[in-house]
């Protein structure tokens, strides 16, 4: 028998912490994504790979190259490594010389990752446009204004814990939250 969360059943009510209750729904945010992506074939993608391919095409008129995905994702030089080594293989990336310095080698998209990236965006408006099928305007403004005073508050207990290593949406780099 399969066990019902009671943080994703019924009603969602005051006894449920705010923080345990976003992480399941991101969770199940990140499951739906990850089925749809799977039944159009995009199953090799990973959401590391989904972040590198939309960074690379909202850049893709700069020259882009790995040190600039690290700093961008605060990640080290060996895991993205492996993920443009991955990407590339899969065909979604390409590595170009530079000219006069054949170590620097610059990251593009290829067709593929551009035509994966529209359509994984394409996945995320639909999703999207279902998470607030039945919400009104009113309800929506309350809903990121709520959202905008949990953000607020993290970062303040971020801001006065900063010795103590809490982490933040933008301690990665991070321009999305």
């Amino acid at each position: 028998m399969k066990k019902t969360d009671p943080c994703l059943s019924g009603v969602i009510g005051r006894e449920i912490p705010v923080g345990p209750l976003i992480h399941k729904m991101d969770k199940m945010l990140s499951r739906n994504m990850a089925a749809m992506m799977r039944s159009a074939g995009l199953d090799e993608l990973t959401l590391m790979h989904g972040w590198i391919l939309r960074y690379l095409y909202e850049r893709q008129w700069e020259e882009i190259f790995q040190k600039d995905i690290e700093k961008f994702f605060s990640i080290g030089r060996s895991t993205v490594t492996n993920l443009i080594q991955l990407m590339e293989r899969n065909g979604y990336i390409a590595r170009e010389s530079v000219p006069g310095d054949a170590r620097l080698k610059k990251v593009k998209l290829t067709e593929k990752g551009i035509t994966n990236h529209e359509m994984a965006e394409e996945f995320i408006r639909r999703l999207d446009g279902e998470l607030i099928r039945g919400i009104t305007e009113e309800e929506l403004d309350t809903f990121y204004s709520v959202m905008n005073k949990i953000k607020g508050n993290l970062r303040d207990v971020w801001t006065a814990g900063e010795e103590e290593g809490y982490a933040s949406c933008t301690a990665k780099g991070s321009k999305g939250i």
